[in-house]
């Protein structure tokens, strides 16, 4: 096990920047079952539905107030389920119809938070036990949030310095952290990412309650709105390299049809129509290391991003 190395009385998180394999690629995890939700069976299996329903409802719009405004829809989810069964602990397993959930989610004005979501590498002051660490993974998968953790068995020593925690983040292939030290019998969060620092109080779900909320704001957009957005692609050098980008673009979540509109040199300009506009998708692309970003791309108003495709 590495050691850590001290500086002013606090202890620097090196051990998390030795492991695992230096370079790791950033990547946006992609999370496949939003639309699925275990629910004990309880009182009435109906009322398990009505459970399974409001799940699916926050962890695909991001909102924690989204069952309150699904209204009529509550009285009735079996209409939006594409099956169940029951898990071999007994307990009822839905999995939604996803453009039904999204079609009610855009009539309710909710906004709708696609399956690529962005990995968040969590640190922690003490060694939290099994049950704790199962209770944070359970909220995550509720909000639909996929976590990291750094390979220790002894108590971490978190430090304050953005570049060493951005460093540790990248070399488990994370998009942010999310530290959480322990006060008072209280902890207290801090979400660290491109976008800069938030942090909170409370107790071992209010963290990744915080990264959700915070991202949410990001990458959850309107269903019902569509943009005109054109994409350039430098360093496509054949058609293995044509492929993989267009079937990377394809597979976005936002993205709801590409279009080739020129080619030059190495050079490709897509036409895309996205959920959300320009700077939505530039900072779902930026999630992963498969485009680079050319130039500074400050104005998303002009709806024309450009990048570098990355063999």
């Amino acid at each position: 096990m590495a050691a850590l190395a001290w500086r002013g009385g606090a202890g620097i998180l090196l051990a998390a920047l030795l492991a695992p394999i230096p370079g790791s690629p950033v990547l946006a995890a992609t999370v496949p079952d939003l639309y699925e939700a275990v629910q004990p069976l309880g009182t009435s299996q109906d009322a398990a539905f009505v459970e399974a329903l409001k799940t699916v409802a926050v962890r695909v719009s991001g909102q924690r107030d989204a069952p309150a405004r699904l209204g009529a829809a509550l009285n009735s989810p079996r209409q939006y389920v594409q099956r169940f069964g029951q898990t071999a602990d007994g307990l009822l397993q839905v999995r939604f119809d996803d453009v039904s959930i999204d079609r009610l989610l855009t009539r309710a004005g909710l906004p709708i938070w696609g399956h690529e979501r962005p990995g968040i590498l969590v640190l922690l002051d003490i060694e939290a036990d099994e049950a704790v660490r199962n209770r944070i993974a359970g909220v995550a998968r509720e909000r639909g949030l996929p976590l990291k953790w750094p390979v220790m068995d002894a108590q971490l020593q978190l430090t304050d310095e953005p570049s060493l925690l951005r460093q540790a983040a990248a070399r488990y292939g994370a998009n942010a952290t999310l530290r959480g030290r322990a006060q008072g019998g209280m902890v207290h969060w801090t979400l660290l990412s491109a976008d800069g620092e938030v942090d909170t109080r409370g107790g071992w779900d209010e963290g990744v309650h915080l990264a959700a909320d915070t991202f949410a704001r990001v990458f959850a957009v309107s269903g019902s709105a569509l943009d005109s957005v054109t994409v350039e692609v430098s360093g496509i050098a054949g058609l293995d390299a044509y492929a993989s980008t267009l079937n990377y673009l394809e597979g976005m979540t936002l993205v709801r049809s590409v279009a080739l509109e020129q080619v030059t040199g190495d050079t490709m300009r897509f036409r895309l129509m996205v959920r959300g506009n320009a700077s939505t998708l530039r900072r779902a692309i930026a999630l992963d290391d498969k485009l680079v970003p050319q130039g500074t791309q400050a104005s998303a108003s002009a709806a024309s991003l450009a990048f570098r495709y990355r063999p």
